[in-house]
Formats: structure tokens, C-alpha cells, sequence
């Protein structure tokens, strides 16, 4: 009763954020988040005002063959370029 736990925060060790079922989490994140926001934002349009001269081309090749735009917002989230932010 005393002794409370700390608050657990995010850990700064590289396996907690790079290891697949840290990465598997922020893409079920994205997903989740994206199908929130359905199809009013195009992320084509998002990737080129986020990150203006940036954007690879393996990304902008990801987001143009998207199935959806709820999948295109979804890959740009977890893309490499919204990782370095």
C-alpha cells in the first residue's frame, strides 16, 4: 500500500520498438485508426503536405496501389517516412 508502482511509460530498449510484434502492433494501430477516418483523406495529397521533397518512391508507389483509401492512409502511417517523426 505504501510502495505504488512506477508508471510503466515506453521502453527505450531498440527490441521494444523494432522486434515484429512491436511492429505488427503499429500496424494494426494504423489500421485501426485509418478505417476511423474512412475515406475523406487522401494520402497521397497527406504524404506530399507531411513530408514535402521526402517521399520515397517505393512509398508513393505503396499508396498508389492501395485497395483503399482507408489502406492507402494506413500504409502512410507506417510508412518509413512517418517512423523518422
Amino acid at each position: 500500500m505504501w510502495k505504488p508502482g512506477q508508471p510503466a511509460g515506453y521502453d527505450d530498449i531498440a527490441a521494444s520498438w523494432a522486434g515484429p510484434d512491436a511492429v505488427m502492433r503499429r500496424v494494426e494501430a494504423a489500421e485501426r485508426f485509418a478505417s476511423r477516418a474512412g475515406g475523406a483523406i487522401d494520402a497521397r495529397r497527406l504524404a506530399a503536405t507531411l513530408f514535402p521533397g521526402s517521399v520515397s518512391a517505393a512509398t508513393t508507389e505503396a499508396l498508389a496501389r492501395a485497395e483503399s483509401p482507408g489502406q492507402a492512409l494506413a500504409l502512410l502511417l507506417v510508412a518509413p517516412e512517418s517512423m523518422r517523426r
